[in-house]
């Protein structure tokens, strides 16, 4: 009996040990893209940005110290990746040197997970500006979600990382079918 509550004793030493996640992995997926909506030969380049104060994407607010998680790879190349692959996918062509421009910022990207009495709160929070220029026409439009998810144990990384693809892919997908961006990249 003595050396079973040694061997758990040891064992829950082992659990307490382990590591936390050191880094989040944000890789939003996009469904496949209608070809044809532009015209072959329409050009345009993909630019982004991020204007955040932090490269954080994920917040352990009530652990000390606060863990933080930035991503694998920078989200801004991330989001400029898919966004001309998706622009590919509908006929555009992907030229750095166009006068077409389609530039995004990325203002805010967190969650934020915080302990309230009994339950964890996960606040997540995606929010883009993307501009685009075409031979001196200009539109500007704001993108923004957020979410919040309660549970009883602290949020597993797999599950905030998620939420922050779903937003994304939501954003993504809401700028390829935006009727005023579509129309201001397909002029030439």
């Amino acid at each position: 009996m003595k050396r079973f509550f040694l061997l758990l004793l040891g064992l829950s030493l082992l659990a307490g040990c382990a590591k936390q996640p050191v880094i989040a992995n944000i890789n939003p997926r996009l469904f496949d893209q209608p070809a044809g909506v532009y015209t072959p030969g329409t050009r345009v380049a993909v630019l982004g940005g991020d204007t955040r104060k932090s490269p954080d994407v994920v917040v352990f607010a009530n652990d000390q110290p606060p863990t933080r998680l930035a991503n694998v790879s920078p989200i801004a190349d991330l989001l400029s990746a898919r966004l001309g692959t998706a622009l590919r996918d509908q006929g555009m062509t992907i030229d750095p040197s166009s006068p077409v421009r389609l530039s995004f910022a990325i203002d805010e990207l967190l969650v934020q997970v915080t302990r309230q009495s009994l339950l964890y709160r996960a606040d997540a929070v995606s929010h883009l500006t993307v501009k685009v220029e075409n031979r001196g026409t200009t539109v500007t439009r704001v993108f923004k979600r957020d979410a919040y998810k309660e549970s009883a144990t602290r949020p597993k990384l797999d599950d905030l990382e998620e939420m922050l693809n779903g937003q994304l892919a939501d954003i993504l997908a809401m700028i390829l079918k935006d009727g005023e961006i579509r129309q201001l990249l397909a002029v030439k």
